[in-house]
């Protein structure tokens, strides 16, 4: 499994570093952050699963294109595209 933050994910060609594509086959863990996250998905299937590393137990969560989850502060979590997807990783604002 990919151990990387999501910067390091970014692909190059991408537009904006919170875009990055998940190449089929390839899980990525998506660290913990202090606030709210939205995981969107802009093209294809993403399989997304809360980390074993928290206390609560594992969720799974199918998303397609178009569709959203929201990451409470804290959570860890694995993401995979099934079999490639486009995602957006986005921040709510620190108020």
């Amino acid at each position: 499994m990919n151990d990387m933050s999501m910067t390091e994910l970014h692909d190059p060609g991408d537009a904006a570093p919170w875009q990055w594509r998940l190449p089929a086959r390839a899980a990525s863990r998506l660290r913990a952050a202090p606030g709210r996250r939205w995981l969107a998905v802009q093209q294809g299937r993403v399989w997304l699963t809360r980390s074993q590393r928290v206390l609560e137990p594992g969720e799974d969560v199918w998303l397609r294109a178009g569709e959203r989850h929201l990451l409470p502060p804290g959570s860890e979590w694995v993401v995979e595209g099934w079999p490639e997807a486009r995602v957006l990783l986005l921040e709510a604002p620190q108020c």
